[in-house]
């Protein structure tokens, strides 16, 4: 498998189909919805679409493939959009989140699209080990 390119038709409709994934298969799956929906819209539009119910899945992703740096900034993008914390139950995403627009977010945007890890890399090497 290679990534991006193999994961940019990977539509799922629901947890249950992606609980059906391999899981080295999942982890390059929340990666790529993740950089989609920032590189888009920034961290409101990944909370705010269905990707913001595979928040606590893309940080374990991140961690997988040892993309502190991302996965750190994903964390206080999680600290600032949910002040609650993020639920208990990922399915109460919509409701828990603070609001489109929220400006702590924007410089974590700026700084996402920085790279500061080389992600695709990343998740390359982490599928080339068969994980």
């Amino acid at each position: 498998m290679s990534y991006p390119e193999d994961f940019d038709y990977l539509v799922l409709s629901n947890k249950a189909e992606f609980a059906r994934l391999e899981p080295h298969v999942q982890v390059a799956y929340c990666i790529h919805q993740f950089e989609a929906e920032v590189n888009n819209g920034g961290f409101d539009q990944f909370f705010t679409n269905p990707t913001g119910e595979y928040v606590r899945e893309t940080i374990q992703a991140l961690t997988d493939i040892g993309a502190t740096k991302t996965c750190n900034l994903l964390r206080r993008a999680v600290a600032i959009g949910f002040p609650s914390g993020y639920p208990a139950d990922a399915s109460d995403y919509e409701s828990a989140f603070v609001g489109d627009g929220v400006e702590g977010l924007d410089p974590l945007d700026e700084e996402f699209y920085r790279y500061a890890e080389p992600l695709a890399d990343l998740v390359n090497a982490y599928l080339a080990r068969g994980i």
